[in-house]
């Protein structure tokens, strides 16, 4: 989304710098939940394994 409003060039610029920003910080969360999700789900999945095994 590209932010345009009448102003100077440098206004201009400025906006699109910080939705860049912005967007690039969000990424970086996605990111990081992801992982964090992933981790989480790998360790519940080794205990129900776990689990598993000890009742075999």
């Amino acid at each position: 989304m590209k932010i345009r409003k009448r102003a100077t060039e440098g206004e201009s610029r400025e906006l699109l710098l910080k939705e860049y920003f912005l967007n690039a910080y969000l990424i970086a969360l996605l990111k990081q939940m992801g992982n964090g999700v992933r981790r989480r789900s790998d360790s519940v999945n080794a205990q129900v394994a776990q689990s598993v095994v000890e009742k075999n």
